[in-house]
This record gives structure tokens, C-alpha cells and sequence, in this order.
């Protein structure tokens, strides 16, 4: 689920950025990829900062990389409550994609390529949490957060981002997990479009 991402510097992200006194924008990368670098707004003293950050972990128990993690468990899983709670972040994205199998669920079906926006096209604030660099990570890392589609994007896959509204923006990085919590919620399907691509 969501493990491509579609970053665009176009001004509806800029005059975001503008408006939180963040003069620097995400590079525009119509083809964001696990392990890629990009832009995410984070807390710091208070205040929202962005700052870049690889998209992946790696924990020492998993094989393979982690790029999601299920917003409605968050709080239990060993590998992830305690960033929910202490290092919540999110993605500036201008939509994502997604591949179903045009034939049924045949493994070996070809697959056809999605792009989900806002149906407004406006900018998407995507909820991540975040593990800050250490001695056996030299750059800051994030996984974003899934929950269950709406109606709409039920049709291209079984989960979607959790998306966080431009006005819900504080209490998801400045507030506390209590806060954070009433965000984890699908929204509704009047709010995205897909197209083939």
C-alpha cells in the first residue's frame, strides 16, 4: 500500500510552505520511491520545521524494509508506539499510486497503475512517524501511515494513507499522542479521485 509517492513543488505546496514561515519546498519527484530522500514537517521547539528524511527502516528482526505501518494499531507494536508517540511527522504529497490486477486476483495478471489525488488536486499532508539518526543510522528515517479505504479507494486497494487536514496539522505534530489519536480516521470519498495512468 502506498509504496510510491507523487511529490510536486507546484504552488499550491509552496504557498503552504510560505504561509508556515518554510521557505524551502519539497523536490519535485513525480516518482517517489522507498529509500528516496524527501521533505517532511516535523516539530521542533514547539514550532513546525521541515526536515529531509529517507523513506524506509530496517528494524534488526525484519528482512525487508518497512515503509508502512497500520495506523489502527500503532500504539501496540513494539516497533512503532514509541515514535507515534514521540516523533510523528508528515508528508507533503501531491497523491500516490497504487496497481491492481486487471485480471482478477491472478497473481500473474498484468497490473494497471493508479494515481490518487485530492479530488481538488490540492496538496495532501500524509502521517508518518519518524526515528531520528544514531549510531546505526546516519540519516533520519520515516514509515507513513495506513488505514482502511473508503469506499472510493476500495476499488484500487484494500488500505490507503491516513491523511491529516491542513487545519488538524498542529494537534497531529504539537499536540500529544491523546491528541493525535481522534486524527486516525479514513476520510471521506468525495475528498480523492484515481485515475489510470
Amino acid at each position: 500500500m502506498c509504496g510510491r509517492m507523487n511529490v510536486s513543488d507546484d504552488p499550491n505546496v509552496q504557498a503552504f510552505m510560505d504561509a508556515l514561515g518554510i521557505p524551502i519546498y519539497p523536490t519535485s519527484n513525480a516518482d517517489l520511491r522507498p529509500t528516496d530522500n524527501t521533505l517532511l514537517l516535523v516539530p521542533s521547539g514547539g514550532q513546525v520545521k521541515a526536515k529531509e528524511m529517507s523513506w524506509g527502516i530496517k528494524p534488526n528482526w525484519s528482512k525487508q524494509l518497512l515503509i508502512n505501518a497500520k495506523s489502527e494499531t500503532i500504539e501496540e507494536k513494539n516497533t512503532f508506539k514509541n515514535a507515534f508517540k514521540a516523533h510523528r511527522a508528515l508528508v507533503l504529497c501531491s497523491g500516490w499510486y497504487e496497481w491492481k490486477s486487471v485480471d482478477g486476483q491472478k497473481k500473474s495478471a498484468p497490473k494497471q497503475k493508479y494515481l490518487v489525488e485530492h479530488s481538488l488536486k490540492q496538496l495532501m499532508l500524509m502521517a508518518a512517524v519518524y526515528y531520528p539518526a544514531n549510531e546505526k543510522q546516519d540519516t533520519d528515517q520515516f514509515v507513513t501511515l495506513t488505514i482502511e479505504p473508503n469506499e472510493r479507494l476500495k476499488q484500487v486497494h484494500h488500505r490507503m494513507p491516513l491523511i491529516i487536514h491542513a487545519d488538524e496539522m498542529d494537534d497531529w505534530l504539537l499536540g500529544d499522542s491523546e491528541d493525535a489519536k481522534p486524527l486516525i480516521q479514513t476520510l471521506k470519498s468525495e475528498e480523492f479521485r484515481f485515475e489510470a495512468c
